[in-house]
């Protein structure tokens, strides 16, 4: 850790960990607080937590004695630019100030990893810490609760992933002591279809118990669904120690991103005796979605596709009559028990996607890592659930990690890796194959659902819009456009060169609200339009000094022009039905991004 260069402080990190208690506590001079108890999972106090706070309290030392503000940044900090002149005026208006943290589920921020104080609450932070050492975390909020805190957004200032750097705060006295009994399960009735998870397996030599295998599926598929899969687990959980670790995980559309053996630390770390995955949607009974409380994350409902846990645990957690249950959701089963909170067992969902990384479009793939940004962890199994779009992107993803089927040649033609194949169909006008109809019904019902409609601030030709940011697709859109649209553009019209990706969002005309859209040139380099439906009439986009029209253009092929002074357009009116389209826009200068 150090204070930021201008105050040319520098703190060392005290490492406790490979210490005794006595050892850290002689070396640092502090007394740890061996009674404290971590509010959620009921744990003690750890030896990297002590040499973390330890370090915090020597640079607040620092900071009160310098008579300086300061700007204390964990060595897992990463960041583009920080203004320190301008958090340096924030501290004239304010106690502290925040450029990266997190809240959680008690209501208060943690993750110390990137603040700035003044002199005076340094040396507040100072008093009575040494002689009670608690995690850093902990104390700060405790300390500063009724302060004035500013609170920039939580992207300012990231941690490098826990997968990626080893943490210096977990320990290896968690795992000492632990059963070593580990075991992986599935059900699959298709053995074939379970290619990725076989060849992710096979990377790390690990072997996972098929216990569908030559066994007749019993279940209909159709509806609720799934109760099989629960009934031949438990028929096995019976038949093995009861101390035995069980991982599951579902046949079709999972697959390791990480070392089993990183799984089973991660479970020890969580101290649970169950842990399941957990998603962003509620399914299959959405209107259950109320029933379960806000967990700071996207992710708050459980998801049985994958799941670890003690034998004797896990038996006692799913067991049900198969007379009674054999024709319903496995998953809804376990989301209902887990609702009920009727049981000995500690149970856990992985609301940070640490160990179980369930289907998310905004998944990053960092140094062969999956990497979520919202939660900052690098989660060690993938699950692709969902339809077929969702489908389609697990099967993508798991190509990035070189897992593919033993029959496809090629790539499959998703949007990532389709061709740079274009065609000239107008005046400096291009188009190509871009999305397919099921990812253009998925953009649809993605709009639809969120369905807060409008025009953006400032639009000189108001529209109703959905930006891609607000349903979280922006991240996946602009990787399509550098990988795919921006070099098509920079082939056709060179020496153009691309930057990025401006701003995307989806269109909605009908009759009785928006039906038209008047001449007008966009603010980008080069804009790209897609139809994303055709089951309406009239609405055509035209070009009228290029006389082109996309009236004959397939549903998913993107239209490409030069967007600022010679391609004027606008949207003729609608007749009837409901039309969809996508508009993207691109940079003109570096740093040119709305919003």
């Amino acid at each position: 850790m150090a204070i930021i260069y201008q105050i040319s402080l520098h703190g060392s990190a005290f490492d406790a960990r490979d210490m005794s208690w006595g050892e850290a506590a002689s070396q640092s001079g502090c007394k740890p607080n061996r009674e404290w108890l971590d509010p959620i999972h009921k744990r003690p106090l750890l030896k990297g937590e002590f040499g973390c706070a330890v370090s915090h309290l020597t640079l607040w030392h620092k900071i009160a004695g310098s008579g300086l503000n300061g700007i204390i940044l964990e060595e897992d900090a990463v960041f583009d630019s920080i203004n320190p002149n301008e958090i340096d005026a924030k501290l004239k208006m304010y106690d502290s100030v925040w450029l990266g943290y997190r809240w959680n589920d008690l209501g208060y921020w943690y993750n110390c990893h990137a603040y700035a104080i003044t002199p005076k609450i340094a040396w507040e932070l100072c008093q009575g810490f040494q002689d009670a050492i608690i995690p850093v975390d902990e104390w700060v909020p405790r300390k500063l609760n009724n302060k004035n805190n500013y609170f920039y957004d939580t992207g300012r200032v990231k941690q490098i992933p826990r997968s990626i750097r080893p943490s210096t705060i977990e320990d290896t006295e968690m795992l000492e002591g632990k059963d070593t009994d580990f075991r992986i399960v599935t059900v699959a009735t298709e053995p074939e279809k379970m290619w990725a998870l076989e060849k992710s397996a096979a990377k790390y030599g690990a072997e996972v118990l098929n216990l569908g295998k030559e066994h007749p599926w019993r279940d209909p598929m159709t509806g609720l669904a799934g109760m099989p899969k629960i009934q031949l687990v438990n028929e096995y959980l019976a038949t093995i120690p009861s101390d035995a670790i069980v991982l599951f995980m579902d046949g079709y559309d999972t697959f390791f991103a990480d070392s089993p053996s990183v799984v089973l630390e991660r479970f020890y770390q969580m101290d649970a005796d169950i842990v399941f995955g957990a998603e962003a949607e509620c399914w299959p009974v959405p209107e259950m979605a109320h029933l379960w409380p806000e967990t700071g994350t996207p992710y708050k409902y459980l998801n049985s596709g994958l799941y670890i846990g003690r034998a004797d645990a896990l038996h006692d957690f799913i067991s049900q009559a198969q007379d009674t249950v054999a024709h319903k959701d496995d998953q809804l089963h376990c989301q209902n028990r887990y609702l009920d909170n009727k049981t000995q067992w500690n149970v856990k969902l992985d609301i940070e996607a640490y160990i179980f990384q369930n289907h998310d479009t905004d998944i990053k793939i960092f140094e062969d890592q999956l990497w979520n940004d919202k939660t900052n962890c690098c989660g060690c199994i993938y699950h692709g659930n969902g339809g077929d779009y969702e489908k389609q992107f697990f099967i993508t993803t798991a190509q990035r990690f070189g897992y593919v089927k033993e029959h496809i040649e090629k790539p499959v033609q998703s949007p990532y890796y389709l061709t740079l194949e274009y065609e000239v169909v107008g005046p400096e006008m291009i188009a190509t194959d871009f999305l397919t109809d099921v990812q253009c019904d998925y953009l649809i019902n993605k709009s639809e659902s969120y369905g807060n409609w409008g025009s953006m601030d400032g639009d000189k030709f108001p529209a109703q819009e959905i930006r891609l940011k607000q349903i979280g697709l922006w991240h996946e859109y602009e990787r399509l456009w550098h990988e795919k649209l921006g070099k098509i553009s920079e082939k056709y019209w060179k020496p153009m060169a691309h930057i990025g990706l401006r701003d995307a969002f989806t269109m909605k005309y009908t009759p009785e609200t928006q039906n038209s859209l008047a001449l007008h040139t966009d603010a980008s380099l080069v804009t790209g339009s897609v139809k994303l439906n055709e089951d309406y009439e009239g609405g055509e986009l035209i070009f009228p000094r290029q006389n082109f029209s996309n009236i004959n253009m397939p549903r998913g092929c993107c239209l490409i022009w030069p967007s600022e002074v010679t391609h004027g357009h606008a949207v003729n009116e609608i007749i009837s039905g409901t039309k969809y389209s996508l508009t993207m826009w691109t940079s003109r200068y570096p740093g040119d991004v709305n919003g």
